[in-house]
């Protein structure tokens, strides 16, 4: 810096399967097992960043102290300060660097005021720099800097214009012996300088937020990329079970279909199960079909055909029953049918169909009793079937690495609409499903609509 003259002044459902069987299998199979939570390793990121933290605001008090050490005595003696002023303005001057750092226009605001005062108040001693101190002028640099880092450029060109403002001001209205060339000399230096640095933290803000915004484009891209090779992957799968699956049901379908006329002894009975295998097997194939689809397209959304709901009861009864399990007709009576949405009817049908199909594969020849009610605001839906000696056996000859899956589905399914499965034993041997659903779903309140 320039002397003066002498003398101038900164982030369920059914097992589906059967499993260990502590008694004859039914509606349900096999105890659920909950799954144990994995604990995440320990990442020292989250820690890393706190200590980096850390040392910037230990480093931003290190900096407003040593300013202050410096400055306050500087006040007293060069500048001949009374004590209020020259320790108060050198406070109020540091400080505002450490306030900048955490609110940048406060900060800016304040370091403005002792640039002001301290001109007014000074005494000069010797050939000493005007209008400030060469300690002021630093803590003001460096205020600009914090503030072009920490906000938008336009406060820190305010900053700089404010600063470079009050410095030509002090040459003009605080100096006691007038301006000197000196003083001028000195806030050009300050103007330069300051600008300068200004525009440095400027261009460093916007590289950093470039480079975040890179940072955010690239993981978008990987999301997509991810999302494209999922896609991908759950077509080939759809493509692959369509392959395999509707072949084997459309060669089931066909000699159903056909078995009236090559054999033309058939009794009407074995006519008119070879008609249900025929039907049942139809329908198996719309409902892969549809759920193929679904598997192609993740963000599809349902059929426009309609879902089946608590009316098609009557006929998963029918085709239960050609598969030689005794079912008694759904019992309804407590169900007022139009206060149960679409999304608790179709849960409510599948719950039922799996918990039926669970019957057929582990409990042959069972009695099966369903009822549906409605208890204030829920849909109690309970299938219940009695003890089957074939299926005691075939529990105990069927077990595999798929226990529980169909449990698991009726669980989920209900979860998903705020709802809750309970599988059990009976006292008498048999099995019991219990879901209770609400009349509306979880989904449905929260969106407005009703979503399958």
């Amino acid at each position: 810096m320039t002397r003066g003259k002498p003398g101038t002044p900164r982030p369920g459902g059914g097992s589906g399967q059967a499993g260990a069987a502590t008694g004859p299998a039914g509606a349900g199979h096999a105890p659920h097992s909950s799954a144990l939570a994995v604990q995440a390793p320990f990442s020292t990121v989250n820690l890393w960043r706190l200590k980096k933290l850390s040392w910037v605001w230990l480093a931003t008090a290190a900096v407003c102290i040593t300013l202050l050490a410096v400055g306050a005595p500087l006040n007293m003696t060069l500048y001949r300060m009374v004590l209020p002023f020259g320790l108060g303005m050198a406070i109020l001057h540091s400080a505002s660097l450490g306030l900048t750092a955490a609110r940048p226009a406060a900060g800016v605001l304040v370091s403005l005021v002792p640039m002001v005062i301290m001109p007014l108040v000074s005494d000069p001693h010797g050939a000493v720099p005007m209008p400030f101190s060469v300690v002021a002028m630093v803590t003001q640099v460096l205020v600009i800097c914090v503030a072009g880092l920490r906000s938008h450029w336009m406060l820190a060109a305010g900053a700089w214009l404010a600063s470079v403002g009050v410095g030509v001001s002090s040459n003009y209205l605080s100096l006691p012996g007038g301006q000197s060339e000196g003083a001028q000399i000195n806030v050009v230096i300050f103007a330069a300088v300051s600008g300068g640095l200004m525009v440095s933290a400027v261009v460093a803000q916007q590289w950093q937020h470039l480079r975040a915004e890179l940072a955010a484009e690239r993981t978008l891209s990987a999301e997509e990329q991810s999302r494209r090779r999922l896609a991908e992957e759950r077509t080939r799968i759809a493509r692959e079970l369509h392959d395999v699956v509707a072949h084997g049901m459309s060669v089931v379908v066909v000699q159903a279909t056909t078995a009236t006329y090559r054999h033309p002894g058939l009794t009407e009975d074995l006519k008119r199960e070879f008609e249900d295998i025929a039907d049942n097997s139809r329908r198996a194939m719309a409902e892969m079909r549809s759920m193929l689809g679904s598997l192609r397209n993740a963000e599809a959304g349902r059929e426009m055909g309609p879902q089946p709901g608590l009316g098609d009861l009557p006929g998963l009864v029918a085709s239960a029953r050609t598969a030689g399990v005794a079912v008694a007709e759904p019992d309804l009576s407590g169900v007022e049918v139009g206060s149960v949405g679409e999304v608790i009817a179709l849960t409510a049908y599948r719950i039922v169909q799996e918990a039926l199909s669970n019957v057929i594969r582990h409990a042959p020849g069972a009695t099966v009793h369903i009822s549906l009610a409605t208890t204030q605001d829920r849909l109690k839906v309970t299938v219940v079937n009695s003890p089957s000696a074939l299926g005691s056996v075939m529990a105990q000859l069927d077990r595999g690495s798929h226990v529980g899956q169909g449990l698991i589905g009726m669980r989920e399914r209900a979860t998903i609409v705020g709802g809750a499965v309970t599988a059990v034993p009976t006292p008498g041997g048999g099995f019991s499903v219990v879901a209770t659903l609400p009349l509306i779903s979880i989904n449905k309140a929260r969106t407005g609509k009703i979503a399958t």
